[in-house]
């Protein structure tokens, strides 16, 4: 049995008829009217100034012949040519006074001389030249050719490509891109078909994919519009669609960019699809900012965080730290003359991280505003979190310190800069995602790791990139998602240039000589571990040897013989660092408020306000409270989450 089609989903415009055959002209048939008419329509804005000049002929013959009739056109017309160019840029403004004043001035010329004279027409048409070049080469006029071509093209276009029935509504010329505004059948198509529809486009077109694209936050407030950007300069690519270099301005001019800039200014750090600088702001009007950084392997994280760190370096009123466990802080390594405090193994990283919570906290007290203003002498700290998500796997305690420090960095306008490779759910935890003001993620590796970090996966997919260094860049959930590619900066020579020319932004530290920001570890390794080149490398061999040796000679006799396990269940069962006196007086204030709480526990908003301590410090007693068995929460998280005191003499289990 036949089914009978839903009224409401069959097509009601009608089935366009076929194409008449077009005539063919040989070269000596004459154009007909229409063909020059279709000319004319085609070039009338590379015809605007021998329209111009031709109008200036006319009123020099008219005031030739009639004077009154002839100046009060010349005054009307420069009165309305006046009025039209207030409407222009400051550039623009003065070529179109400059043009004014010119017509007047070689109709009053040639009404002296003569208009039909030698003199005057050869003036009239070095007017014409001088006057029209600036027309034909300004960046709207072709522009304007170039949607016009569009927009006539697209009927054909859009009904060769199967998108038949979608309109233009508007068009728009850019120094990028074009942008066509589409509006697609109600109740018949959606916006994704003419996603599904861009390679059809394309290669009716005949142009490269790339330079069709859908912009995802476009269209305006229609849900049946959409925006269709066509790329006719592309900033990250050739004209064969290959991806051109971005160095790094310092390579190029070290001095110019080492200028000194304040904290309040954002950082460039490549191009964006559109041209113009991409940049990231680290402070706002409210304090400091917190970002976060995501890219699979050889997506330019890397080279992001470097492109960071130089607009950090050359910062006056900042100081940076930095946690690299990464290769024992290989990447940071250039960096080190600048930083004021650098990690190079998860020990180190939670000592920095507690360290930068409480200097956090000392430079928002000493400073007199609600809100630090950093300046030269009163420096705003600046924390640089690599490999985010090893560090987690490494040392739990690390995810508590960084949820803490995202809390109460922007106090002291301090900011956050946390990268990772692979974004995970149980890493970037709902209460380290609220913190972050801005996102910007690079190549990944799947749809599930572009939604533990990205605000909004409804626009551009990080799963697709194809450009080393390609970026997008949102802050916050509603906010505009930005495309921009990273300039190239990896070589550490060019880096040690610029940590070099910025050597009077030093810590005090670092200009007297004193290094407390290179690991222990690293700092021994970088001067005890330096290969000479040539014939010194034997030596440097001969001292290894030599130190293997002595080891080989110890006494190891009564040493146990441990397994894996064996040592590993060892550590496990190693009790933690005793607490401070002052964590000791805090945890008895913090088991008195418990004991005293009503059978229902005790909401942590509760327990900060009798404590009387910040809510992070408070958090992070109740979490060692927890692990040693003697407090515990239900449920485990939320708002509604409940402190209690553990009634059992057996060890509880960590339900963090």
């Amino acid at each position: 049995m036949a089914r009978r089609p839903n009224p409401r989903y069959i097509r009601s415009e009608p089935i366009p008829a076929a194409e008449p055959a077009r005539e063919q002209r040989t070269p000596q048939t004459p154009p007909t009217r229409s063909a020059m008419r279709r000319w004319l329509r085609r070039h009338r804005w590379q015809m605007v100034p021998v329209q111009v000049a031709g109008g200036a002929y006319l009123v020099a013959g008219l005031a030739d012949v009639a004077p009154t009739y002839g100046y009060g056109t010349l005054v009307v017309a420069g009165a309305a040519g006046l009025a039209l160019v207030q409407r222009l840029t400051p550039a623009e403004q003065l070529y179109g006074r400059l043009v004014v004043g010119g017509t007047a001035g070689w109709v009053v010329l040639a009404d002296l001389a003569g208009p039909w004279s030698l003199g005057a027409a050869a003036l009239w048409a070095a007017g014409l030249w001088a006057g029209g070049t600036p027309w034909w080469r300004s960046h709207r006029v072709r522009g304007r050719i170039r949607v016009d071509a569009l927009v006539e093209a697209w009927p054909d276009w859009s009904h060769r490509a199967g998108l038949g029935g979608v309109r233009v509504v508007s068009g728009t010329a850019g120094r990028v891109y074009d942008r066509l505004r589409l509006e697609v059948v109600r109740g018949q198509q959606r916006a994704r078909t003419v996603v599904d529809h861009l390679e059809d486009l394309a290669c009716v077109r005949g142009v490269p994919v790339w330079r069709l694209r859908i912009d995802p936050q476009g269209g305006g407030e229609d849900p049946g519009q959409l925006d269709l950007l066509v790329t006719h300069t592309d900033p990250w690519r050739d004209e064969r669609g290959q991806p051109v270099p971005l160095p790094h301005p310092a390579t190029e001019d070290l001095a110019a960019w080492c200028q000194p800039t304040s904290m309040v200014d954002p950082i460039p750090w490549g191009v964006t699809a559109d041209g113009p600088a991409a940049s990231l702001a680290v402070r706002n009007d409210r304090g400091g900012r917190a970002v976060a950084i995501a890219s699979k392997k050889g997506g330019g994280k890397t080279v992001l965080l470097h492109n960071l760190l130089a607009g950090l370096c050359r910062m006056v009123d900042v100081d940076i730290a930095v946690v690299d466990c990464k290769e024992h802080g290989k990447a940071s390594r250039p960096w080190a003359p600048r930083l004021i405090r650098r990690a190079t193994n998860p020990a180190e990283a939670i000592a920095l991280l507690r360290w930068a919570a409480d200097e956090n906290d000392r430079r928002g007290a000493a400073s007199p505003d609600s809100v630090l203003k950093p300046t030269a002498r009163r420096r705003a700290l600046v924390v640089v979190i690599d490999e985010y998500g090893a560090l987690v796997l490494a040392d739990e305690n690390a995810k508590e310190w960084t949820e803490a420090l995202a809390r109460k960095i922007r106090s002291a306008s301090g900011a956050l800069i946390i990268a990772d490779q692979r974004p995970d759910h149980s890493t970037w935890t709902g209460a380290l995602r609220g913190q972050l003001d801005e996102v910007v993620v690079g190549l990944l590796e799947n749809r599930r790791d572009v939604k533990a970090i990205l605000p909004s996966t409804e626009g551009v997919d990080p799963t697709e990139f194809d450009l080393s260094g390609q970026m997008v860049q949102q802050a916050g959930k509603r906010g505009r998602q930005i495309e921009s590619r990273t300039w190239h900066l990896e070589d550490p020579a060019d880096i040690a240039a610029i940590v070099q020319a910025c050597r009077d932004r030093w810590p005090d530290e670092q200009v007297t000589g004193a290094l407390p920001n290179a690991s222990r570890s690293t700092s021994e390794l970088e001067k005890t571990l330096e290969l000479p080149r040539g014939a010194g490398a034997e030596q440097v061999r001969a001292k290894i040897r030599d130190a293997l040796d002595a080891i080989t000679a110890q006494d190891h006799t009564g040493v146990p013989d441990l397994s894996a396990d064996e040592m590993r269940r060892r550590g496990q069962a190693t009790p933690p660092a005793p607490p401070t006196a002052e964590e000791s007086t805090l945890d008895d204030r913090i088991m008195g408020a418990l004991r005293a709480a009503p059978a229902e526990g005790i909401a942590m908003a509760d327990l900060v306000e009798q404590v009387g301590a910040p809510r992070s410090t408070v958090q992070v007693r109740c979490s060692a409270l927890r692990r040693q068995g003697e407090a515990y929460a239900h449920p485990a998280r939320g708002a509604h989450a409940r402190w209690h005191v553990t009634q059992s003499t057996q060890p509880a289990m960590s339900n963090a």
